[in-house]
């Protein structure tokens, strides 16, 4: 039998959620275990911290003996793990570039870059978050088809007609009375 994953335990404990019935209280030890093997191994916690028990202080770094002892000294124990590190990324430099190039993922100059490329994250379009109703373009429209009495008559029957086009469509749109 392999060893079971993460991924496989919380199958199991989404199956035994779905089922609706009571989990033995073996098979929750033996859930618990896989993770605590699988996600922290033999990695040893960065530091403790404790907290008196039914307390809602913040946490202190416990010392040594609290450690040993929490349930004399009516404290709750946690450990602190670092996240595993990062593995390094080397750097691409563009064919034949001699020293002078820039880096293909991070942009840095070859001459000026770290040891490892840690590329940008893509910027983000804030505007794309914003909340946009289609009545917004309404007023610019009507400024649009005031300003067309300023254009030439054949550009400005052609203006006049998309604006006033645009602006009876996002009307009829509002209304609802569009499909």
């Amino acid at each position: 039998m392999q060893t079971p994953t993460v991924a496989s335990t919380v199958r199991a404990m989404r199956r035994a959620g779905a089922a609706g019935e009571p989990v033995p209280a073996e098979v929750a030890a033996a859930w618990a275990k896989v993770f605590m093997e699988q996600l922290y191994g033999s990695q040893k916690p960065v530091r403790y911290e404790c907290r008196r028990r039914g307390s809602r202080e913040p946490w202190e770094e416990a010392e040594l003996e609290d450690v040993a002892n929490p349930r004399r000294r009516n404290l709750i124990i946690r450990a602190l793990y670092l996240h595993p590190p990062v593995g390094r990324q080397e750097h691409r430099w563009p064919p034949g570039s001699n020293g002078d190039g820039r880096c293909l993922d991070c942009d840095e100059a070859e001459w000026l870059a770290g040891p490892d490329c840690r590329p940008h994250a893509p910027l983000r379009d804030h505007r794309s978050s914003v909340p946009f109703r289609i009545t917004w373009l309404i007023e610019p429209l009507e400024k649009l088809q005031y300003l067309t009495k300023f254009l030439g008559p054949t550009d400005r029957a052609k203006w006049r007609n998309e604006t006033t086009y645009l602006i009876d469509r996002i009307r009829d749109h509002e209304k609802g009375s569009q499909p």
